[in-house]
């Protein structure tokens, strides 16, 4: 078929452009087993920014993410997760444990609290890794995160979008992704049908049980700045996971629908997205200072 040599072409041409702009491929070992990270120095000021990418995609498909932000920031590092990309799924390993993994990748190369961006997979494991690792965590940017709680039956109906068993149903898929029909439509529909059925993916996504989901003390004692967008034309997840965010999170989280994105603005909004980011980064920085100034005594 024509196509997957051009799919594994683009690929392999995607990660050549980041290595020739100083990123490096790096590859840590945790107990679950070995994470890839492509991470390389920023020219700012502002915290790490650590950027998770979401199901059966990769980190380097996240560069109109972490590029942009690159001269803002001490560092940027984007990880895949566990079955995705370069990293490999361990035999057994469950989805909620990816979260162990990365926390444990991400612990031998941050010199400091990083931000950290999650999307849909990658924003439910950030929060993971803020309940379980806060001293890794400046701050959380969520877009659609995944994670909510559901019924046997809600999963079933959520999880069956996943399967693309012809060209007809990838295309559904993506047009669910986005707010207006995406030009390139049917070639995205054939990369992600062949990303779904990879074998990672979907040995992946046949261990999701209730262990795989947030519980609300995942959320409620989350200290660090939070800020949450949600696509108010998300097709992808329901709304009841809004509305799940929306009742544990701490008071302090920023909770922002915005009315024109789909599950996927980084792709069809990257300069809107990439604007309210470095905000956020540079809001987390400023209050990060403040801490850091001494007190002057009358």
């Amino acid at each position: 078929m024509v196509m997957r040599p051009l799919f594994r072409a683009t690929d392999s041409f995607l990660r050549a452009r980041l290595r020739a702009r100083g990123y490096v491929s790096d590859e840590v070992a945790t107990k679950l087993g070995t994470i890839h990270i492509l991470r390389a120095r920023g020219d700012g000021l502002a915290p790490p920014l650590v950027v998770l990418h979401g199901l059966a995609a990769a980190g380097h498909f996240y560069d109109t993410v972490f590029e942009p932000m690159r001269p803002f920031v001490r560092a940027v590092l984007a990880p895949d997760l566990p079955g995705h990309g370069k990293s490999p799924l361990p035999h057994h390993v469950r989805p909620d444990e990816l979260a162990a993994a990365l926390g444990d990748a991400l612990a031998t190369r941050l010199d400091e609290p990083a931000i950290l961006f999650g999307n849909s997979l990658g924003g439910a494991a950030a929060v993971r890794i803020a309940h379980q690792r806060p001293e890794l965590v400046r701050g959380l940017f969520l877009v659609a995160p995944g994670g909510a709680p559901m019924s046997a039956e809600e999963r079933d109906r959520f999880f069956a979008q996943f399967d693309l068993q012809s060209h007809a149903d990838a295309l559904e898929f993506v047009d669910n992704l986005f707010a207006e029909k995406h030009a390139f439509r049917h070639v995205l529909a054939w990369g992600t049908r062949h990303k779904f059925a990879r074998p990672e993916t979907r040995a992946l996504l046949s261990r999701v049980d209730e262990s795989a989901f947030l519980s609300p003390h995942h959320l409620t004692d989350l200290t660090m700045p939070i800020h949450v967008v949600w696509g108010g034309a998300d097709r992808i997840l329901p709304p009841e996971h809004l509305a799940f965010f929306r009742s544990y999170l701490p008071a302090h989280a920023r909770i922002e629908v915005v009315h024109h994105y789909g599950h996927t603005p980084q792709i069809d909004h990257p300069r809107e997205l990439h604007g309210r980011l470095r905000r956020f980064v540079e809001r987390v920085a400023q209050e990060g200072r403040r801490l850091s100034e001494p007190t002057v005594r009358a």
